[in-house]
């Protein structure tokens, strides 16, 4: 088993922790989990903090939420704040291994429409931290980050949704869309919800780096989860889903780009706009600059698939 090599960077022993909030779909694939437990690495080695997760997914089962504690408590992390969807429904999954995690390892979650919701979870977790200094992770649908761009005023703070986000956050990582064009792309996409999506990129008000469905689809990782504990439940995971054949990468590729190694495995394209089409397309232009930009390759696909899956056997601090 190899180990993952912390790139060398400039600000890797002297920069704080950078606060990170994970939006996911867990439920319908694994590199969900992957996403997760590349988070919780980082966090183990004190790059990022993990703040807060919530979950944009509808889960026939209403168990995102214990998914993601059980994860969460695995790597010594329980207490991380979770929420969940709870705008206007749309066809829920049957996931093939929620039901099973809930049931199989320790969590303290409450069924997924018994959790906080997702935009309360956000605006306590932004108005905690200082400013410009959250970097949100979105590996699903936008319908969370919509909601919280629309929030008023509350007791948590004076600021309007867009305002918050806007003093708060540093910048969004979207696992979403294709580029420089794509016709489909199901995070963009799944039921309907390309007008969250479109809204989103149009009116979020601080930069946006996507990794594109491109990106993510080369480089294959999971296999080597086949060796690791049994009580690590992401193996759990990419064991019902894949077998331990190996899946594309894409939620993985977007954890890792909100890091600070990003320049070690990618370039970034110069800022530009991401014109979100009906039906779950994008397409790409220079101008105007609305601060959105693309992963391009840098590395090998393997190379960085290597680096993951390093990443990935990393045992939990402490264990």
């Amino acid at each position: 088993m190899g180990l993952f090599c912390f790139p060398n960077t400039t600000n890797a022993n002297s920069a704080p922790p950078l606060k990170i909030i994970l939006d996911t779909d867990m439920s319908g694939d694994c590199d969900d989990a992957g996403a997760l437990a590349v988070l919780n690495k980082m966090a183990d080695a004190g790059r990022v903090e993990l703040i807060a997760c919530v979950a944009n997914g509808h889960d026939r089962d209403k168990a995102i939420a214990a998914t993601i504690s059980a994860i969460n408590t695995y790597y010594g992390r329980p207490d991380v704040p979770i929420g969940t969807y709870h705008g206007p429904p749309y066809p829920p999954t049957k996931s093939a291994y929620t039901a099973k995690i809930r049931d199989e390892f320790p969590h303290s979650a409450s069924p997924d429409d018994q959790a906080p919701p997702a935009t309360d979870i956000y605006r306590k977790a932004l108005a905690g931290a200082p400013d410009k200094s959250v970097v949100i992770v979105s590996t699903g649908v936008l319908r969370n980050l919509r909601d919280l761009l629309e929030t008023k005023a509350d007791s948590v703070s004076t600021l309007s949704g867009w305002d918050l986000t806007r003093q708060k956050v540093r910048k969004m990582v979207a696992m979403g869309g294709g580029y420089p064009h794509c016709n489909y792309e199901s995070n963009f996409a799944t039921a309907d919800c390309w007008r969250d999506t479109q809204f989103v990129v149009q009116n979020w008000p601080t930069p946006i780096l996507f990794s594109g469905i491109e990106i993510g689809s080369a480089i294959i990782t999971g296999k080597c989860l086949v060796n690791a504990p049994a009580a690590d439940p992401v193996k759990r995971i990419y064991g019902i889903v894949t077998g331990f054949g190996g899946r594309p990468s894409w939620d993985l590729t977007a954890a890792l780009a909100a890091t600070e190694y990003l320049d070690h495995y990618w370039t970034v394209s110069p800022s530009g706009y991401c014109e979100v089409t009906p039906g779950g397309g994008d397409q790409w232009y220079p101008e105007p600059d609305l601060g959105r930009s693309y992963l391009i390759p840098k590395l090998p696909p393997a190379e960085v698939g290597k680096a993951l899956d390093d990443l990935l056997m990393l045992p939990p601090r402490g264990k």
